[in-house]
């Protein structure tokens, strides 16, 4: 999975990347067209578990990568920017609410809702560029006599898109068919990735009104103070929990942003364990069996026979796959089985 931040200048987005992986990336930086990259390992009680049942050589986390993007999206952004952002998988809205008089707003004064309707259109923007460029060329294949039945699906489901964003809405709200989704899908729009806002705050407007209030006029928004967590970061972890006890914060941000992540791309984790390896994988919700075996290795894919399954809530329960089997929750799936979150599977095949 890659996350995109993403949000109007000094909104504290690499702040935010900063506290969510832990790395110390310099802030309030401009000018720059590099993005920050970071790998986070997801962290799971389960994994955990069931490292110290199977006792394996490895224990593999499922992972998360974060690409803090530059800048802002709009049509004056750089191409470097724009293809990094195209290239993730969701995208995360920084937005703007603790106040700071040494570091300026970029619109003058804190209005999160306003923020929002200005990187959306940001978004929107860009994605008429790409759509538009590409039109025009394919009207000139048609002009010419030359464009093919591909190149007319392709057009017509560009116009769509087109019409949406001219309307100031995303390509998500373009209703394509599977052929036109297929045929537009390598301009990767960013208006058709999913996303969630985060409105950083203040430390003292932890529980305000204020942060209820403009949290509650945002989209799938959580709510976090990067600053202060970046510095707690900072901190030894044997001092950390007593200066999130003063904060009256219970947690550090990265566990609930991960499953909101995990919740806007509709993801869930399967395991698969053994003495040489405990992993966790990360596949969609609704994914059969035969095709969350490709997850693990094309092979398991293409010679699938079948998928041995148990939950890891039975197995917790039971304390061992012995005892599993013995109350009858070890189960025999065929291609069609949909995984569910927290299956244990083993998948026999043939190639």
């Amino acid at each position: 999975m890659k996350l995109g931040i993403i949000g109007l200048d000094q909104s504290g987005k690499t702040t935010v990347f900063n506290a969510l992986t832990g790395s110390n990336k310099e802030v309030g930086t401009f000018g720059k067209i590099e993005a920050h990259l970071s790998v986070v390992k997801v962290p799971d009680e389960r994994i955990d578990w069931l490292s110290q049942l199977y006792d394996p050589k490895k224990t593999v986390y499922a992972s998360i990568e974060f690409v803090d993007i530059p800048g802002s999206i709009n049509d004056s952004s750089s191409p470097e920017i724009i293809a990094a952002a195209r290239e993730v998988d969701a995208l995360v809205f920084v937005i703007r609410a603790f106040k700071n008089p040494g570091v300026a707003h970029s619109l003058g004064n804190i209005d999160p809702l306003r923020d929002f309707e200005r990187i959306k259109t940001g978004l929107i923007v860009a994605d008429m560029i790409i759509a538009e460029k590409r039109i025009d060329r394919l009207k000139k294949s048609i002009t010419k006599g030359t464009s093919t039945n591909e190149e007319k699906l392709e057009q017509g489901a560009l116009e769509k898109i087109m019409e949406c964003l001219e309307n100031d809405k995303g390509a998500s709200f373009a209703n394509l068919t599977h052929a036109e989704e297929k045929a537009t899908r390598s301009f990767q729009f960013l208006t058709l990735k999913p996303f969630f806002t985060l409105l950083n705050i203040s430390d003292n407007e932890l529980n305000s009104s204020e942060t209820k209030t403009f949290s509650g006029s945002l989209p799938e928004c959580m709510v976090m103070c990067a600053n202060i967590e970046m510095e707690i970061n900072e901190l030894d972890p044997k001092d950390r929990q007593a200066f999130l006890d003063d904060l009256g914060i219970e947690e550090l941000s990265l566990n609930p942003f991960i499953l909101k992540a995990y919740k806007t791309l509709g993801l869930i984790s399967f395991f698969t364990v053994g003495k040489d390896e405990v992993r966790a994988w990360t596949c969609p919700a609704g994914l059969p069996a035969v095709n969350a075996a490709g997850k693990i290795h094309s092979d398991l894919e293409r010679g699938f026979i079948r998928a041995e399954v148990f939950s890891y809530d039975d197995l917790n329960k039971a304390g061992s796959e012995r005892e599993v089997k013995n109350a009858g929750l070890f189960r025999l799936e065929g291609k069609t089985y949909i995984v569910q979150d927290g299956d244990i599977l083993s998948i026999k095949f043939s190639v």
